[in-house]
């Protein structure tokens, strides 16, 4: 099991949250979690699918009105 990392992405809307989370990814060891918070909801399903193009894994994905939060494993 890897380590957890956060990353904060409330206050931007797209495509930084995107880009921010592609960017932390490259950082990580196989193994380790990424989790993605948020008050953009668009930005969050925009995370969600870029995701679903990787070999990462999501863990939990919850948007609560404009909040969301995406765990993510990388491959």
């Amino acid at each position: 099991m890897g380590n957890t990392y956060e990353l904060n992405c409330t206050g931007l809307v797209c495509p930084l949250p995107v880009a921010k989370t592609k960017r932390k990814l490259m950082e990580l060891q196989s193994g380790d979690t990424l989790e993605i918070s948020g008050d953009f909801a668009e930005a969050g399903e925009n995370i969600k699918r870029y995701i679903d193009k990787t070999e990462n894994q999501i863990l939990a994905f919850e948007i609560e009105g404009e909040n969301f939060f995406i765990k993510i494993q990388k491959a």
